[in-house]
């Protein structure tokens, strides 16, 4: 992010904020995680396989988004408390509230099997965004003594995360350092802010600094 100003000039690219997507092919920055979830999904057929279905990747790609601000806002916005924990965390549970209502709706549609997918039945951009979350706030919603099992009162939303886990074609990244070298947040986040999910300490070390740029080819 340190080359911001770079980017700014030579893409003209006012809207500049992390993250990014850089388009060497079309000369172009696309910025704000939504924006760069749908550029990316389209880039490489994992947008729907019609206009009804590209609707809902984008649909969902908002919901989805709801449930990662509460989450973010207690690790960048809070004091760090217990009690705004648990508030951040009751903001989730209305959203999860919703998704497993989808993925129900999804499972009946596929027979009553469990849904590993949230739009037609293969890989789409949705996917990815939902599992990410899910596994973040998991994860630190068991650090801060909020839920050992945040997802047991949503059994369709826990079969699509321990599905999508499981699936043949994840297993690269979720064994590679994109998954396992990475804390979820910046190192002035107030949870997850290393590895551990835990409080990044000045001074700690960061095994995981330059390790953020990935490169994607059309090969």
């Amino acid at each position: 992010f340190k080359t911001k100003a770079d980017f700014i000039e030579n893409y003209d690219q006012p809207l500049m904020n992390l993250p990014y997507v850089v388009d060497r092919e079309q000369r172009r920055i696309l910025c704000q995680s939504t924006a760069c979830l749908a550029h990316i999904g389209r880039s490489i057929g994992m947008f729907g396989s019609n206009d009804i279905e590209s609707s809902k990747c984008e649909e969902l790609l908002c919901e989805i988004y709801d449930l990662r601000h509460p989450f973010i806002a207690f690790a960048y916005n809070s004091g760090g408390s217990a009690d705004e924990a648990k508030e951040a965390f009751g903001k989730i549970a209305g959203i999860l509230k919703k998704l497993e209502a989808y993925l129900k709706i999804e499972a009946k549609n596929n027979g009553g099997q469990k849904v590993c997918h949230l739009v037609g039945g293969k890989f789409s951009a949705p996917d990815f965004h939902l599992f990410e979350l899910l596994d973040q706030n998991s994860a630190a919603a068991k650090k801060l003594e909020i839920s050992d099992d945040l997802l047991g009162e949503y059994p369709h939303l826990k079969a699509f995360k321990e599905g999508f886990e499981k699936l043949d074609e994840n297993q690269f990244y979720l064994s590679s350092w994109l998954h396992e070298g990475l804390p979820f947040n910046n190192c002035v986040a107030k949870v997850a802010s290393a590895l551990d999910v835990g409080l990044y300490k000045r001074g700690q070390a960061a095994e995981w600094r330059g390790k953020g740029e990935i490169t994607m080819n059309g090969s």
